[in-house]
């Protein structure tokens, strides 16, 4: 029973940070599954060890660094992050919770989609703009 709590809400904590940055945790995900026993991933999600994945995902992860530095940049990133961010919360719940519980795969997704899209909405609609009027736009690099 511990394992199936612990399983649920690691699924909750790892979408929930996608919805900040969506690639930071698909790369931890990845590496520690690759390199540990700490997680095994099921099929499909077992693509997720791929060498091409994790190097796909530490290119996308230098390159979100980057952009978020640069200021008309980080809003275009922004943007475009709003609708990868929920499908990467969506992504790792759905891999985490299924090698743990049986919850069906599509209630998963929903799960996920809905946590980081959640989380990335409030920092869009709520967060950014206020450090942006907060500091004169100076604070949000």
């Amino acid at each position: 029973m511990t394992e199936v709590i612990s399983g649920i809400l690691g699924a909750f904590g790892l979408s929930l940070s996608a919805g900040l940055n969506a690639y930071i945790p698909l790369l931890v995900v990845s590496l520690m599954a690759k390199f540990t026993n700490l997680i095994e991933l099921a099929k499909p999600w077992d693509a997720l060890e791929s060498w091409w994945t994790i190097g796909v995902l530490a290119v996308l992860v230098v390159i979100e660094a980057v952009a978020d530095k640069v200021p008309v940049v980080d809003h275009i990133n922004d943007a475009i992050q709003s609708f990868i961010r929920p499908v990467a919360g969506a992504i790792l719940f759905a891999a985490s919770a299924e090698t743990i519980t049986e919850i069906h795969p599509v209630l998963s997704l929903v799960c996920g989609l809905l946590v980081a899209g959640s989380v990335n909405a409030a920092k869009s609609v709520v967060a950014r703009p206020a450090v942006d009027v907060a500091t004169a736009g100076m604070g949000t690099p």
